[in-house]
């Protein structure tokens, strides 16, 4: 099976998008047959606030784009984050797959629903 990087929002609601990165990356699993990587699961480790740890998950996140033949991207909007994430997979030429706002909304329809829950943060 072919491994595919989410790349989605982390910063601001981090509860609430670390919890949509788990229905994307059920959507990749289940719909495209693909191994989802998630790097959202760095921010129950590193504090996403403190600019040095902030650092270090981007640094694992954007490593994993090397493991990886497909990058997902989820969502209209690009943070900064995700920017570094798309500009590293298209220098390693890496396929890249862009689902719209609709689509997401879809998406959390059907994989979606409250896993992690505030007492991990």
């Amino acid at each position: 099976m072919e491994k595919a990087y989410i790349c989605s929002p982390l910063s601001g609601n981090e509860i609430k998008n670390i919890n949509n990165a788990i229905a994307y990356a059920k959507f990749v699993y289940h719909r495209c047959e693909m191994i989802p990587i998630v790097s959202h699961f760095y921010a129950l480790i590193f504090d996403d606030a403190d600019k040095v740890e902030r650092e270090i998950g981007i640094s694992i996140g954007l490593g994993q784009i090397l493991d990886s033949e497909h990058v997902w991207v989820f969502g209209n909007t690009i943070t900064e984050g995700m920017g570094e994430e798309i500009r590293k997979a298209m220098a390693l030429k890496r396929t890249i797959h862009y689902i719209d706002d609709y689509q997401c909304k879809e998406i959390l329809k059907v994989y979606g629903g409250k896993i992690i829950d505030e007492k991990f943060n």
